[in-house]
């Protein structure tokens, strides 16, 4: 099965959508659910407009922004060579890691900034080659800074973007500037609008809120069997990446430093937003998809291949339908 991800097809398109009903063949059961956060002031009452709308749509929305994300990540990776060649095990990757826990399962705020997440991805990829770089890099600025507005647990985003750019190209101080200037833009129109309409004082409850926690579990077998999988298929595609560093263009190289240094970031930020569940964990899914896809791409042993592929997928339908309860208990 995996190899047929790995061919340059038109038909892999389909395959890949077809891969995302089988994934969560629990929406032929029950709709995802939308789950907004209710402080979320911007992103929660456009999700709420959509909370009650028949299952069959609310399936279709789920599947076109999962399988529209895992193509477009797929797209970049492949477009400015992070592979040797161009295939779809990146994007398979994507859509089987968001099947692993129920809670990403629905339509959620970080589901929909996955979306902005990858376009940032994209503009860094752009940004070496790119002759006018100002531009660039203010784009980059702005969208981060819609990104946190509309989900506040992506904060951390504003340094990775920052270091990101550092990375791509040289340090010029007037880079720092633009990007910060456009990081902090759409924060000064919602402020503009809230003094307006003389609520400026509410603009902290669009800012981030910051408390050291420990998330709720609600089921730890699920927790530690989803993250584990993970773990194994990162492990294997960071091996397979770092044998193959060398033979990369000078891009692939920085913007695969970027993906790790994504990755990294973003592990903390369960532990450091307040009132965050594990949908937050959403946000690792674009760099930890692009690296796992080494493995399913360079790994020549087939049948290893064949059964991480399916654990993967059995491993969703057991969680997605509570397959604990359907143990013996001791």
């Amino acid at each position: 099965m995996v190899s047929l991800f790995k061919e340059k097809t038109t038909i892999g398109v389909f395959r890949l959508i077809l891969l995302s009903v089988v994934v969560h063949a629990k929406f032929f059961i029950h709709s995802p659910a939308v789950l907004p956060q209710p402080d979320n002031l911007l992103l929660a009452p456009l999700l709420g407009l959509i909370k009650n709308w028949p299952t069959l749509v609310l399936a279709t929305i789920y599947h076109g922004l999962v399988v529209i994300q895992a193509l477009r990540l797929n797209y970049i990776l492949g477009n400015h060579k992070l592979f040797a060649h161009t295939n779809f095990t990146v994007a398979m990757c994507y859509i089987l890691f968001t099947g692993l826990l129920p809670e990403w399962c629905n339509i959620t705020g970080a589901l929909v900034i996955n979306l902005l997440i990858i376009w940032l991805i994209h503009l860094l990829c752009q940004l070496y080659h790119t002759q006018k770089p100002g531009a660039v890099v203010f784009n980059i600025g702005m969208i981060t800074g819609i990104s946190v507005l509309l989900y506040p647990p992506a904060f951390i985003l504003v340094l990775i973007m920052l270091v990101g750019i550092m990375i791509i190209r040289s340090f010029k101080f007037t880079q720092v500037v633009t990007y910060l200037i456009g990081a902090v833009l759409p924060l000064y129109f919602l402020g503009s609008y809230l003094y307006l309409y003389g609520s400026f004082h509410q603009l902290y409850l669009y800012l981030p809120k910051l408390d050291f926690r420990q998330p709720l579990i609600a089921n730890k077998g699920t927790l530690i069997g989803s993250f584990a999988l993970i773990v194994v298929c990162l492990l294997g595609g960071f091996s397979y990446l770092q044998a193959g560093m060398h033979k990369l263009l000078i891009l692939a190289r920085k913007c695969w430093i970027i993906l790790c240094l994504m990755l990294i970031c973003f592990i903390p930020t369960i532990f450091t937003v307040q009132d965050a569940s594990w949908t937050v964990v959403l946000l690792l899914m674009p760099p930890a998809a692009a690296i796992a896809g080494n493995l399913f791409y360079y790994n020549q042993q087939k049948v290893f291949l064949s059964v991480l592929f399916w654990l993967l997928i059995f491993s969703a339908w057991f969680y997605s339908f509570n397959g604990w309860a359907l143990l013996p208990k001791g």
